[in-house]
């Protein structure tokens, strides 16, 4: 008897489904002359996680430095976490909360910098039909913004535009546009 669609089909939905539940870990290793360590990389995608473990020692006097980074996927959107430590033992820390909703995102957040001083976070963006607005916030203690970016993205025909604005505490500010082609030829090699 020959094996038919039908049967085949049915034989698949019998067998044992593979665990795609189950959270995927990779290793990768790092040895250059100057240091030598690990970045462990686990992702779940069903509950959403996704965390990166890094620990480099430098060869010459065996000092350790570090970075961890978690990101957690929620009703709303989406939260992060992190800590890096340096070669000197200086560390830094932040925790932000993305939320989403329809094509608008929020993202505030805050932490301390390797000097100690704290720092709070806020950007907001918006697709628009024909591309997307952004504006990123780093405010101090104090409430002054230390730094600061906006980003405008317009697609016209097969031109993108990209006009960056950034800016300092100290009152710089430097604008860029960028105008590339974008290639619309299909992927389907035709």
């Amino acid at each position: 008897m020959k094996p038919t669609f039908l049967t085949t089909v049915a034989i698949a939905m019998l067998l044992p489904a593979p665990a795609l539940a189950d959270p995927v870990t990779r290793t990768y290793t790092v040895d250059t002359p100057r240091v030598e360590g690990e970045r462990v990389v686990t992702r779940d995608r069903d509950a959403g996680s996704r965390s990166v473990d890094s620990t480099l020692i430098r060869k010459e006097d065996g000092a350790i430095a570090t970075r961890n980074r978690n990101s957690q996927r929620t009703d709303t959107g989406r939260t992060f976490s992190g800590t890096t430590t340096r070669f000197n033992g200086d560390t830094r820390s932040y925790e932000a909360e993305r939320v989403r909703d329809g094509n608008r995102y929020r993202t505030t957040g805050s932490g301390v910098g390797y000097n100690g001083n704290e720092y709070t976070y806020d950007a907001r963006g918006r697709a628009t039909p024909n591309g997307f607005n952004r504006q990123q916030r780093v405010r101090n203690a104090d409430g002054e913004v230390v730094a600061g970016r906006n980003i405008r993205v317009r697609e016209r025909g097969n031109t993108r535009v990209r006009r960056a604005t950034v800016g300092n505490g100290d009152g710089a500010r430097r604008t860029t546009t960028t105008r590339r082609t974008v290639n619309r030829r299909s992927r389907g090699g035709r």
